[in-house]
């Protein structure tokens, strides 16, 4: 006979379990938010600004909930599991601590992601660091920050990513800060995300109105963070190949870097790829 908590626990996990489900409902709701002010404004003739901006306010609402949402920790799953199981569940095999600090910062789960949905991959030649633009150069003066084992262990701390027809999940990261606590990091909707959207404008960067999806991006975020806190050399992982195109993070990230800087970005393989701040203009 199940106890009461256990009882709890298989509740919780049910719980946790339909949170892809409503994060791609308040997704999809965002996107026809966003489409109907458009349509506002077009059948309006640009007067009904007013419809137009409640619509994109509901959006960004639907898209703060979705964020915050995928921020439930896949460890909470695993740990409301055990208990329902009739489990116990002991502190973290590796001992690591986490103090928040980073973009999106928390505690790392333990489930490590295969090496899937890589889309247009940036090729580099294992146990070098590429350089952007580059193919397999290594650094020319700059000490490594992380080896591939190194980067490899903090990759096995960040969740399975489980992209769904109609759903992508959020890209995860991790950064071992100076103090050699791991601080995670996650793709969405959040301060830093608002600082870039706020730089690109300034810097004119992309087509007008200067309105990047990128900064939503794990590695455009950092790059901010470095901004903020003075940094000038890091490392960071993330479960998903840095993107590629016209306006994505390989093109772009060297513009939202501080100048002079280096950051190496460690993909799903683990091995690491330099990019550097161009000089502010």
């Amino acid at each position: 006979m199940p106890s009461e908590l256990q009882r709890i626990a298989q509740g919780l996990v049910d719980c946790l379990d339909e949170a892809p489900r409503v994060i791609a409902a308040l997704e999809y709701r965002a996107r026809l938010c966003r489409e109907h002010a458009v349509l506002v404004l077009q059948l309006s003739g640009g007067t009904a600004t007013v419809a137009a901006q409640q619509l994109d306010a509901a959006a960004r609402a639907c898209e703060a909930a979705a964020h915050h949402l995928s921020l439930a920790p896949p460890k909470a799953r695993d740990w409301a599991l055990r208990l329902a199981e009739g489990i116990s569940s002991g502190p973290a095999a590796d001992g690591t601590a986490s103090k928040p600090d980073a973009p999106g910062g928390r505690r790392p789960p333990t489930d490590r992601r295969p090496d899937d949905d890589r889309t247009e991959p940036v090729r580099a030649t294992s146990g070098k660091t590429a350089k952007a633009g580059d193919e397999a150069t290594p650094d020319a003066g700059w000490p490594p920050k992380l080896d591939d084992d190194e980067a490899r262990d903090l990759l096995a701390q960040l969740p399975v990513r489980r992209d769904q027809p109609g759903h992508r999940e959020k890209t995860n990261g991790a950064w071992r800060d100076p103090n050699g606590y791991v601080q995670r990091m996650i793709s969405g909707v959040d301060r830093y995300r608002e600082i870039g959207d706020r730089f690109a404008k300034q810097r004119q960067l992309g087509d007008p109105p200067h309105s990047l999806a990128v900064t939503s991006h794990v590695e455009i975020k950092f790059a901010m963070f470095m901004r903020e806190r003075g940094l000038t050399d890091e490392a960071i992982v993330i479960n998903k190949a840095t993107c590629d195109g016209r306006w994505s993070c390989e093109k772009m990230l060297k513009d939202f870097l501080p100048p002079g800087s280096r950051l190496v970005v460690h993909g799903p393989d683990g091995i690491g790829r330099s990019y550097y701040g161009k000089g502010d203009s």
